[in-house]
């Protein structure tokens, strides 16, 4: 018999994957970052099987149960992925997969939005799982996540809280999305990178708020991201809001005056008196890491 009941988290991004490792007893057996181009080589299915059952033979572990989580849109059944526009990903490797990887590794699979799995870690490590949370992450694009009586709230059919794709941005550049006009035309790294290339500069794109914070279009972008999210607060009365991502982990990103300006949009008394900001957990494995947590509450009963 196995030493160990373990279910398992995967983050997989564009350049990296996330594997983590989770025992019955709460504990965390491994964790470990890889290119995902490398893991991939042979074919999506067979690189992930194969990987996940060089852990399990090393460590003489039975998988219970796997969640992995995608940039991308996962319809309510947690097993169809709508699309992968920053993933190297075509139709046919996405058709069935969620079938064949439990074939191969004897055991349910579910898929998850990234951002579900990062506010669940977040969740988690700040004991809010009772409360009402937002999370707002600010990276790539506008990631935006709400947890609602005690897991992740995907609306309908699995697509709520796409905060980046509300009509607030530029109407004259289109979204990865294929919209035009979504706030994340104007608010995302993506963003910040389009402004940070239309000239040279005499610094690197991560130092930007160092040396550009009071430029007119960094102004402008701060005063979106507030907006946006005042307006997701405003919608929701939250007990707090967690505020995390790529772009707010910058050097010298102003966290505490995006917080202020937040503020000024929100509705008084309520929210604006009561919601909490909480800064998120940065850790390479907060994905992985939240995605194994939703398995052990599916499967570790």
């Amino acid at each position: 018999m196995p030493k160990y009941d373990v279910v398992i988290g995967v983050d997989m991004g564009a350049t990296h994957i996330r594997f983590c490792l989770l025992k019955r007893d709460g504990v965390m057996l491994h964790c470990e970052k890889l290119r995902t181009a490398d893991v991939i080589a042979s074919g999506l299915v067979a690189g992930l099987s194969a990987r996940l059952h060089q852990y399990l033979e090393r460590y003489d572990a039975c998988c219970q149960g796997l969640v992995m989580g995608f940039p991308a849109l996962v319809e309510n059944d947690k097993k169809s992925i709508i699309s992968t526009p920053n993933l190297p990903l075509t139709p046919t490797d996405l058709a069935g997969l969620a079938d064949k990887l439990s074939a191969a590794l004897h055991c349910p699979v579910q898929f998850e939005r990234d951002v579900n799995m990062q506010l669940s870690y977040d969740v988690h490590e700040h004991q809010l799982e009772q409360q009402l949370v937002l999370g707002a992450y600010l990276g790539t694009g506008m990631g935006f996540a709400i947890w609602m009586n005690g897991a992740p709230w995907t609306g309908a059919h699995g697509v709520a809280g796409e905060l980046g794709h509300i009509p607030m941005g530029d109407d004259e550049k289109q979204c990865g999305c294929g919209n035009y006009g979504c706030l994340e035309t104007t608010c995302s790294g993506l963003a910040l990178r389009r402004w940070y290339d239309s000239t040279p500069r005499e610094f690197e794109l991560s130092e930007l708020f160092l040396y550009a914070a009071g430029q007119p279009f960094i102004v402008q972008f701060m005063q979106r991201t507030a907006k946006a999210i005042a307006t997701s607060i405003n919608l929701f009365d939250p007990h707090a809001i967690v505020l995390g991502g790529g772009v707010m982990d910058m050097s010298g990103f102003p966290l505490e005056a995006l917080i202020r300006q937040i503020r000024t949009y929100l509705r008084r008394p309520l929210s604006h008196d009561v919601v909490r900001f909480v800064q998120a957990s940065s850790s390479a494995f907060n994905g992985a890491s939240g995605a194994a947590t939703i398995a052990s509450k599916q499967w570790f009963i």
